[in-house]
């Protein structure tokens, strides 16, 4: 007897007492050589572009003639006609003065964004030495960042009262890992969860590629605004689109091409890779992504390097995001 092919989201009835087991990550993402590649690339990243200085130079260049020119218009304008020339005179003053602001802010945001990785390179270097003092001036730069959260002030306060004059740097820097970070990196990784869950449903749901792309786009945007402010930083579009760039440099270093292209097949057990149609996969391939860009995201935002808690990993979410996009082609199988 021939079974009756499983449609889109249709659950077959010979596999649905398969236990949803996702296979142990034996390669564990590539963890042995992934962080010296990334630091690697990371030391390279920081290196001044030259494309990067051209295109600052003509965008500056192109602005000053535009406002060189404006104003002998405007100045002719109000040599000729007051009346039209003093509303525009102001009209333009206000424009540039927005867009003046706009830049500097935007600028400041980048800043600290780079600072965040110098503070994680004295820290890892603070972290492999036996020294005191070190560690207090640095954490000192910190709490004001992280003071916003819920529940930091009180972490803080906490690691205050644990710590004396007879811990060294390393300790007073892994303590305040365990104190104070670790709650707020359990509030990044729901974040990224959330996210990864969400990109894989809109995609498991959408009819249209394009609208796969937009929504998988915003949805990655606010993860990534969210995880910052979970480490007490604000990014604007334009650190928001520096922190993207890092984030798919650095997931291309990890295979990503190898999860997106292979996750619902290599990384899902045989009676997982039964119970998902083709559509669903793509869903899956795409979560994946996005959680891959979020742990990136908490790695490039975090003040701290990882070292007395464990850095997230890929694995450590992906059986929750499979099972929520799973359970999706169950319930449209009931209906």
């Amino acid at each position: 007897m021939t079974r009756k092919p499983v449609r889109p989201f249709e659950i077959d009835p010979a596999t649905t007492d398969l236990p949803l087991v996702v296979e142990p990550d034996s390669a564990s993402d590539g963890e042995d050589g992934e962080a010296a590649t990334r630091a690697a690339l990371e030391s390279e990243a920081r290196r001044p572009s030259w494309r990067g200085r051209l295109l600052a130079l003509a965008l500056v260049a192109a602005l000053g003639a535009t406002v060189v020119q404006a104003v002998v218009y405007i100045r002719g304008l109000l040599r000729d006609q007051p009346l039209l020339g003093v509303p525009l005179a102001i009209l333009v003053a206000v424009f540039v003065a927005a867009i003046v602001g706009w830049v500097l802010i935007e600028w400041i945001q980048v800043r600290r964004l780079r600072g965040r990785a110098d503070l994680r390179d004295e820290a890892a270097r603070l972290v492999h030495s036996e020294l005191h003092g070190g560690a207090p001036r640095l954490l000192a730069e910190l709490k004001p960042a992280l003071a916003h959260g819920p529940g930091v002030a009180a972490d803080v306060e906490r690691f205050e009262g644990m710590t004396d004059d007879a811990h060294d740097d390393r300790e007073r820097l892994m303590l305040f890992e365990r104190t104070v970070l670790a709650p707020v990196d359990r509030r990044a990784r729901a974040v990224v969860l959330e996210c990864a869950r969400d990109v894989g449903l809109l995609t498991a749901l959408s009819p249209l590629g394009l609208l796969d792309g937009i929504l998988v786009m915003w949805r990655t945007t606010i993860m990534l605004r969210a995880i910052s402010a979970c480490y007490g930083m604000r990014l604007g579009a334009a650190a928001t689109l520096r922190l993207l760039r890092k984030c798919l440099r650095n997931a291309a270093i990890a295979g990503v091409a190898d999860i997106v292209g292979h996750a619902a097949v290599e990384h899902v057990g045989a009676g997982l890779a039964g119970l998902v149609s083709a559509r669903a996969g793509q869903g899956l391939g795409n979560a994946l992504l996005a959680a891959r860009l979020g742990i990136e995201a908490m790695r490039q935002t975090r003040p701290l390097p990882f070292v007395a808690e464990d850095a997230p990993r890929l694995k450590h979410i992906r059986q929750a995001v499979f099972e929520s996009i799973v359970s999706v082609g169950r319930e449209r199988e009931r209906r």
